[in-house]
C-alpha cells in the first residue's frame, strides 16, 4: 500500500493498531504515549490486562522470578512457579478439576483441549457454535465462526466440526424461545450431521468475546451440560476472555451453575504475561499419551510466577467485587443512554465485559456506522474501545478489573461527548 506509515515499513500493514500511537509507559488504566499524551485503556489488551499496567505485585514477582529461573522447558525439568500455580489455581477451579496443563496462549489452550477430549473419549468429532471465537491456529481457526476474516482463503480447515446456533437472546425471532431456539439446533446437528457417539466434545464460549458479548441464557449451558452427558461427551467450557474475574466471578461458567469436563483459560491469567491453562480432572489427563501435549515454552517460569501473583492480587484488592459493581454502574450508565438513543439496541454483558450493539432507530437491523463512530470518537479523545461482533454493529468496554471510580466516571464523561455524535 502506498500510504503505508513509515513506523509500519517492517511489519505487515493488517497489524496496524486501533489507536494511533506508540506506547511508552502504562499504569492502573492509563498508557502514555511517546509524546507524553495519556490515554484511557477500557480495552486492556484485550481483557489481559486483568490487575491494570505495572501493578506492583505482579511487577516484583515477574522480577524476583527472571533474577532466578527465566526459562525451564517442562518436559526436561520442574520450576516452582509451575508448581505452585498449579496448586493456586485448585483455589479458584470448581471442585474435582484437580490437573492443569500449562501453555502460552489461548489458541494453544483450545487445542489442547480439543485433543484431550478425543484421547479421552476415542472419539472424532466436535460442535462448536455460530459466532465463536476460540483462536486463529488452524484447528482453532475451524472452530471460530464469528468472521470470515478468521478463516477465509485458508480452507481445507480441519474437518469433523459441526456448528450449531448459539443462544443470542437478543436476535432470536420474537416467536421463539431463546434456549429452545439454540438447544433445538445443537439436536437438529445430532439428527442430520454427526452421531452422538462420534462427538469428542461441545465447546462454548460462556459469553461470546468476538461474536460481540452475547450473553446466552443459564438454561442454554445447562442444557448444552445435559447433551452433552446424554451422547458421552465432554463439555468444554472456552474461558479465555470470560475467566478469571473479568464478569465478577474467577469463572463466567459461575454464573450459570454449569460444571464442565474442561475449562480453558489465559488472556487475563497473567496480567500481560504469556500463560494458558487447560484444567480437567486427573481420570481425563491419565488417558493421554505421554509426549502428546505439551510445548517448548509452555509454563514459562516467569508467567507462572505472573499469573501467581495475578491471583492473589484480585484477592487481596477485592478485584472480584469491584468488577461486579463497575460493571452494574456502567451497564445502568448505558441503559440511561439508550433512553435517549434508539440506536442503542441492547446493552448487555456481566461484570467488566460489557457491549453495546447498535441498531438502526425502530428496528433490529445492525448499524455498524454507529458502532465504528463511536469508537473513532472516542479514540480522538483518548479513550480506547474496540469493536465485536458478527455484523460489525457492536462496540466493547473491558476496563482493568481495578478500574477505579474516577476512572470509570472519567470515561462516562467522554462516552456523553461521544453520543449524541455517533447516534445522531
Amino acid at each position: 500500500m502506498t500510504d503505508k506509515p513509515a513506523y509500519m515499513k517492517h511489519m505487515p500493514y493488517f497489524l496496524a493498531p486501533l489507536a494511533p500511537f506508540t506506547a511508552e509507559s502504562a499504569v492502573g488504566s492509563w498508557v502514555t504515549d511517546t509524546e507524553g499524551q495519556k490515554w484511557l485503556d477500557f480495552v486492556m489488551g484485550i481483557a489481559v490486562m486483568s490487575t491494570g499496567y505495572s501493578h506492583p505485585k505482579v511487577v516484583a514477582a515477574v522480577q524476583e522470578q527472571a533474577a532466578k529461573v527465566s526459562h525451564a522447558q517442562m518436559g526436561v525439568w520442574r520450576h516452582q512457579p509451575m508448581l505452585d500455580l498449579a496448586a493456586k489455581m485448585q483455589e479458584i477451579l470448581p471442585e474435582g478439576m484437580d490437573q492443569v496443563l500449562f501453555q502460552n496462549s489461548g489458541a494453544e489452550a483450545v487445542e489442547n483441549a480439543v485433543k484431550l477430549a478425543k484421547q479421552a473419549t476415542r472419539r472424532t468429532n466436535v460442535i462448536a457454535f455460530q459466532g465463536a471465537f476460540h483462536g486463529r491456529t488452524h484447528l482453532a481457526m475451524a472452530l471460530t465462526c464469528s468472521g470470515v476474516h478468521y478463516r477465509g482463503h485458508m480452507e481445507p480447515l480441519m474437518g469433523g466440526i459441526h456448528h450449531a446456533r448459539y443462544c443470542y437472546p437478543f436476535r432470536t425471532p420474537a416467536s421463539e424461545d431463546p434456549t429452545a431456539y439454540a438447544l433445538e439446533d445443537v439436536r437438529r446437528v445430532l439428527r442430520a450431521e454427526i452421531v452422538g457417539d462420534d462427538v469428542a466434545c461441545i465447546i462454548v464460549e460462556p459469553i461470546q468475546g468476538e461474536g460481540g458479548f452475547v450473553v446466552p441464557t443459564a438454561e442454554f449451558m445447562q442444557g448444552l451440560r445435559a447433551i452433552a452427558d446424554e451422547i458421552g461427551a465432554l463439555l468444554i467450557i472456552d474461558e479465555i476472555q470470560a475467566g478469571i474475574g473479568r464478569t465478577g466471578k474467577w469463572f463466567c461458567l459461575e454464573h450459570y451453575g454449569v460444571k464442565p469436563d474442561i475449562i480453558t483459560s489465559a488472556k487475563g491469567l497473567g496480567s500481560g504475561y504469556p500463560i494458558a491453562a487447560i484444567a480437567a480432572r486427573a481420570e481425563l489427563w491419565d488417558k493421554c499419551m505421554a509426549g502428546s501435549m505439551g510445548g517448548t515454552y509452555g509454563g514459562n517460569a516467569v508467567g507462572c510466577a505472573a499469573a501467581v501473583a495475578t491471583i492473589e492480587a484480585i484477592k487481596e484488592d477485592g478485584m472480584l467485587e469491584n468488577a461486579a459493581r463497575q460493571g452494574d454502574k456502567l451497564k445502568a450508565y448505558f441503559e440511561k443512554l439508550q433512553q435517549t438513543y434508539p440506536a442503542i439496541g441492547e446493552v448487555r454483558g456481566k461484570g467488566l465485559m460489557m457491549a453495546i450493539e447498535c441498531v438502526m432507530p425502530g428496528t433490529k437491523d445492525p448499524n455498524p456506522a454507529a458502532a465504528k463512530a463511536f469508537i473513532a470518537e472516542c479514540i480522538k479523545r483518548r479513550l480506547i474501545v474496540m469493536g465485536a461482533g458478527a455484523f460489525g454493529n457492536c462496540f466493547r468496554m473491558l476496563p482493568a478489573l481495578n478500574v477505579s471510580d474516577e476512572d470509570l466516571d472519567a470515561a462516562m464523561a467522554i462516552f456523553d461527548e461521544v453520543a449524541p455524535i455517533a447516534f445522531a
